[in-house]
């Protein structure tokens, strides 16, 4: 599988894909939460979720008659990195998918009527998160591995969200989404023609630029050995197992195969743990290689490697010790070929299918030019997968011997 993209003057990148007329265009912030404060996180997702309801040309109702009239869809997105606004549209619709975006960037309303609104949602799903032991655990378990930014939550907490003014969004706009030190580029998949892209950079061109400050600010934190226990009054408990990983790489490529052989539904902790022994309503694990480019002469394992697991209070004890015994066989005995084929397979299937969706496409090579990740993470992908041998798998499972972060969930 290939794919190409080509750059105007580095600033905007193209993935040319002519199958159907649709093109999705991605204006990529790297701008996150580890750039807010304890006074007011979530301000960043606040922000973004607020930009895209209305520009102040247009009232709420007004812009939305206008996307839909032109078949196109906005939207945006707030991480611990990067942040995007996007775009997408029938091709055709090109200068009207491209106003209404410019629009919301450059001409930007936010009406107290709609932060009022997006307030209302953002502290609603906070609720939501609290009342679902997995969807809790799941987002709430790097608190105990990082002690910084990188626990925060996206959304932020009821307590900052409430005190969040217009004008400190309006302070967030100018002084950080605007910040010439804040790297910014544009993503379009799908569809495109020269006209389009000669319209995109025109309108983007001065806006785009490739600057940046924040590698110090990004390494200024220290991963953490700790347990922590939170009380939900729930009957089910919630379990994370976390350990110190590798980042965004090309090692990390092969990394993928390891949480591979952990967390598929024929993994050995879905068998092992849920199905021989029952000591799990469900069970996965999952890989973050937080792109961190930093090595400080020692240690290359800025990400996390997460093993979840859901189950009953009355199994819990029992859970947590199989879960470290499954674990310590993994140290001892390493991973089977057999294993290893399964998960290659699984990989293979997953990346071919993701990249037929423009929006995975997009964020991928947004993601590696933000954080200069080398071209072959992406074009050699499958490569590295196949070519992948049990011995270097094997070499990986060293991460389990570093002492584990605990999080439970009761």
């Amino acid at each position: 599988m290939e794919m190409n993209y080509k750059s105007i003057e580095n600033k905007i990148f193209i993935i040319p894909d002519n199958s159907i007329p649709i093109t999705y265009v991605s204006v990529v912030f790297l701008l996150g939460n580890y750039m807010e404060s304890l006074n007011n996180m979530g301000i960043n997702n606040l922000c973004l979720k607020t930009l895209i309801r209305a520009p102040k040309t247009m009232k709420f109702e007004s812009f939305q008659y206008y996307l839909e009239k032109n078949s196109v869809s906005l939207s945006s997105s707030g991480g611990n990195f990067s942040s995007a606004i996007s775009v997408s549209f029938p091709s055709y619709n090109y200068k009207n998918a491209i106003y209404a975006l410019k629009e919301v960037i450059f001409n930007y309303g936010l009406r107290q009527q709609d932060i009022d609104e997006v307030k209302r949602d953002l502290i609603n799903s906070i609720k939501l998160s609290k009342d679902d032991v997995w969807t809790y655990l799941y987002e709430n378990a790097d608190k105990v591995f990082y002690n910084s930014f990188l626990s925060w939550d996206t959304r932020g907490t009821f307590k900052t969200i409430n005190s969040i003014s217009r004008y400190n969004l309006i302070k967030w706009v100018e002084e950080k989404i605007f910040d010439k030190n804040v790297k910014k580029i544009m993503v379009i998949s799908g569809y495109v023609s020269e006209n389009m892209e000669n319209f995109v950079y025109k309108n983007f061109g001065k806006f785009l630029t490739t600057e940046h400050f924040y590698y110090d600010k990004m390494k200024d934190f220290d991963v953490i050995n700790v347990r922590k226990t939170e009380k939900l009054n729930k009957k089910e408990a919630g379990i994370a197992l976390l350990y110190p990983a590798p980042s965004l790489s090309l090692t990390s490529v092969k990394f993928k195969l390891l949480n591979g052989i952990l967390s598929s539904m024929s993994g050995r902790l879905f068998i092992n743990i849920r199905e021989k022994k029952e000591l799990a309503y469900a069970i996965t694990s999952s890989y973050d290689p937080v792109p961190l480019l930093h090595d400080d002469g020692k240690n290359k394992y800025y990400g996390n490697i997460k093993i979840l697991m859901l189950t009953s209070k009355d199994k819990k004890k029992n859970a947590i010790e199989a879960l470290k015994q499954e674990i310590e066989k993994i140290v001892e005995e390493g991973f089977k070929e057999d294993e290893l084929e399964v998960a290659k397979n699984y990989l293979i299937g997953l990346f071919s299918s993701s990249l037929q969706k423009r929006i995975f496409k997009s964020s991928l090579l947004a993601k590696l030019k933000l954080f200069d990740i080398p071209d072959e993470y992406l074009f050699n992908h499958l490569d590295i997968i196949k070519n992948t041998t049990l011995d270097e798998v094997n070499e990986l499972r060293k991460v389990f011997n570093t002492k584990e972060s605990m999080f439970v969930v009761d």
